[in-house]
């Protein structure tokens, strides 16, 4: 049951547990998510959270500009699994095929759509033990991305599908960021020729891919000039950080930034372009966004307008919240001290704590 709470400034919404959300449209009027127990799911503001079937074996789901299609996998005749899309107006799935192999009941899976909804993009199986990155073509089959020898995927799609970003295996069996423009394979490293890790998210226009930093900052890499921009590193001593969606033209960008362990016992992270990286529980907080005492450890997305934001919080329950849209410059000073006034009340209360 959708449980929500409303105030001037947003809104925040508790999907309940056993769910997950990860993806928006572009407005996030439309939220899609799944669950380990093969389903998806489909969430708005008036009817909460609906089934729409579909048949989850790996990917997430991801939806359309407009929120006419989610992306994920259903079942096909022949009782394999496959990418497709579910239509918002038919509540109906179309599954798109797969590139030959299956692993077990899966022939392909679905990971993300394009802003058009004509180019769901994720991983085909080639046989038990290797995948590669698919895109669907306009005929409505599915196309092999190709890897280097070993397994690929992926993970996101600018809006008219000209850009897909996942991970490739390397030859001596590293996974690292990759992008294939046009049908072009590209290897992503930073200005010392590092390769960059797994790419998870592309802005709208294709402009900017972010990903995961593991043991570094996280970073945005312009696929114009080929250049890594490092965002900054919210907690020095977590030892995990990455990047999880992107607005539509790269200003806003949320992830994560935790130690070792389960995901819900880290800290969501936001960077705003102008602001820099925050700590993403604390910014909704400053919204004026009663969270009910929850904290927002993993948020998976934001909207491609930047003011819809969805995840699972440290509790593992699933959340959508809404904020007003991004202050301009000017009021980035008053907003930081607000900040700063939490994060002080934080560490205030954890030493309380340890003292009891």
């Amino acid at each position: 049951m959708t449980a929500p709470f409303a105030h001037a400034a947003g809104n925040f919404w508790d999907l309940g547990y056993g769910i997950t959300a990860s993806g928006a449209s572009a407005n996030g009027s439309v939220v899609g998510a799944y669950s380990d127990s093969g389903s998806y799911y489909m969430w708005t503001a008036a009817t909460g959270v609906t089934s729409i079937g579909g048949a989850w074996e790996g990917g997430v789901a991801s939806v359309s500009a407009d929120g006419t299609r989610i992306s994920g996998s259903a079942y096909g005749n022949d009782g394999q699994s496959y990418a497709g899309y579910y239509s918002v107006g038919t509540g109906q799935w179309t599954t798109l095929g797969g590139i030959g192999g299956t692993s077990g009941t899966s022939a392909s899976a679905g990971w993300n759509i394009s802003g058009d909804g004509k180019t769901v993009v994720g991983l085909g199986w080639v046989d038990g033990g290797t995948a590669h990155a698919i895109a669907s073509t306009p005929g409505g089959t599915m196309r092999d991305l190709g890897s280097l020898g070993g397994s690929s995927r992926a993970n996101g799609v600018s809006a008219d599908g000209s850009l897909i970003a996942g991970w490739v295996e390397q030859p001596d069996g590293q996974w690292t960021g990759a992008y294939w423009q046009n049908g072009a394979l590209h290897n992503m490293v930073d200005g010392q020729g590092n390769a960059l890790r797994e790419a998870d998210a592309v802005s709208a226009d294709g402009r900017w891919i972010v990903g995961n930093g593991d043991f570094g900052q996280t970073w945005r890499y312009n696929t114009a000039t080929q250049q890594t921009e490092w965002l900054g590193d919210l907690d020095a001593l977590g030892d995990f950080q990455g990047a999880t969606g992107i607005s539509a033209d790269g200003s806003v960008i949320v992830g994560y930034d935790r130690g070792f362990g389960p995901a819900a016992y880290g800290q969501g992270t936001i960077w705003i372009e102008g602001q820099g990286m925050l700590n993403f529980t604390d910014y909704i907080l400053s919204q004026g966004v009663d969270l009910g005492g929850r904290t927002l450890a993993l948020p998976l997305g934001v909207s491609a307008d930047g003011h819809t934001f969805f995840g699972t919080d440290s509790d593992g329950s699933s959340f959508v919240v809404t904020v007003s849209p991004v202050p301009e410059p000017a009021t980035y000073a008053m907003m930081a001290g607000g900040l700063a006034l939490l994060a002080a009340r934080r560490r205030m209360r954890r030493g309380s704590d340890k003292n009891r």
